[in-house]
């Protein structure tokens, strides 16, 4: 039985090796900010997350929008809504082999996926250890997007617990 294809979206904009923007289909429910996803290359995917959301409505109908009537006249599930993931990427899984570093960004119209448990998994082991060696070249990712990383690392390793227990409190007090 295969698996439906879940996509949450298409890249429509590359800064850099590690800074992508997809737009999100104006049908479909949002992810959540910190959540993993992957995006499929050649020979493997980028495996990265959503750092932000963004909504915005098209900017020739803002003058004739009230600031008051905006939430009646241009709520932001309306046809002429925007919304954006802003994604980082973390590092790649190409043949079974995981880098903490994207050497390649993604192409525009790339689409983007949830990451699935055994994508995490993978992704986050080495040497058949559990493994966030990404965690220190990445620090300017927001505290509220390590906090969700983490809690998603804990689901798929609960016998680090501890240890990811220590990191969250270390995230919490010097990354503000």
């Amino acid at each position: 039985m295969e698996k439906k294809l879940d996509v949450l979206g298409d890249i429509i904009r590359v800064d850099d090796a590690n800074t992508y923007i997809a737009k999100i289909p104006p049908d479909s429910k949002k992810e959540r900010i910190g959540r993993f996803i992957k995006i499929s290359i050649d020979d493997g995917f980028i495996v990265g997350v959503i750092k932000n959301i963004t909504n915005s409505i098209r900017e020739d109908l803002i003058p004739y929008i009230d600031p008051d009537m905006a939430p009646k006249y241009a709520p932001f599930n309306e046809d002429f809504r925007n919304s954006y993931y802003i994604l980082h990427g973390l590092g790649t899984i190409c043949g079974g082999i995981v880098k903490y570093d994207v050497d390649s960004p993604p192409d525009v119209r790339d689409k983007i996926e949830i990451l699935g448990r055994e994508e995490l998994r993978s992704f986050h082991t080495q040497d058949g250890k559990p493994c966030i060696a990404y965690f220190n070249t990445n620090r300017e990712l927001p505290v509220n997007v390590f906090i969700s990383m983490i809690d998603q690392v804990e689901v798929e390793y609960p016998e680090c617990g501890a240890m990811l227990k220590l990191v969250r409190k270390y995230v919490r007090r010097s990354l503000h």
